[in-house]
């Protein structure tokens, strides 16, 4: 009954925030936030969905950190919107990954699945407010279709991009964000973190897409 009206609460706030947003009445309280701090408390708040459903999530975060100038309130919603996305659209059993890493001046974070995948004609339209790539999935694990929305949305306001991933049903997919490190942490972090995470993201994830 808790983690039901939890998701109620949850599901409230998203039409208001996505009605917020519409109408610009949206205000974030931005500060230099570790991106790797806020994806592992939004973790926190997704494991459950996991657990119950006997999935294993695969970490790949380096102990460095990085800093965004962030809402960490709304970054935590966007990490946990896309774990949440992961373990609906995942069978029970199946695996799903998240990683960061960062490419010249931006950090990377991926969330990877080996779930139902996406098909090329739902790409156009999964941002979309309500849509969603499974119709047949019961609303009540799927969700309303709001989820990828607000993360959009969320991402954009702190002027980065999502973008998605997929082979097509059954190949699972992948939903990659990329937000601007801080102005100050560019030359210290970018080029040798981009270096060092390439080796650990290619030894421990064949066929990655993150190339």
């Amino acid at each position: 009954m808790e983690r039901q009206i939890q998701r109620l609460v949850r599901l409230v706030d998203d039409l208001l925030q996505i009605a917020r947003i519409e109408s610009g009445h949206i205000e974030l309280r931005k500060q230099p936030v570790d991106l790797v701090k806020a994806v592992n408390l939004a973790i926190e708040e997704s494991r459950h969905l996991f657990d119950d459903r006997k999935q294993k999530l695969s970490l790949f975060l380096p102990s460095d950190s990085v800093r965004i100038m962030a809402d960490p309130v709304r970054l935590e919603q966007v990490a946990a919107n896309l774990l949440s996305n992961a373990a609906k659209y995942t069978a029970p059993g199946g695996v799903d990954r998240c990683r960061r890493w960062a490419r010249d001046d931006h950090a990377i974070i991926t969330v990877r699945d080996n779930g139902i995948g996406i098909t090329p004609e739902s790409m156009p339209q999964l941002f979309e407010m309500f849509f969603q790539a499974n119709p047949s999935l019961d609303r009540t694990a799927g969700g309303l279709g709001i989820g990828l929305s607000v993360a959009k949305r969320m991402v954009e306001l702190h002027d980065g991009r999502i973008e998605a991933y997929s082979e097509g049903l059954g190949r699972g997919s992948e939903f990659r964000v990329q937000l601007p490190i801080m102005r100050e942490d560019r030359n210290q972090n970018g080029p040798a973190m981009q270096a060092a995470e390439g080796k650990k993201l290619f030894s421990n994830s064949a066929g990655s897409r993150c190339e």
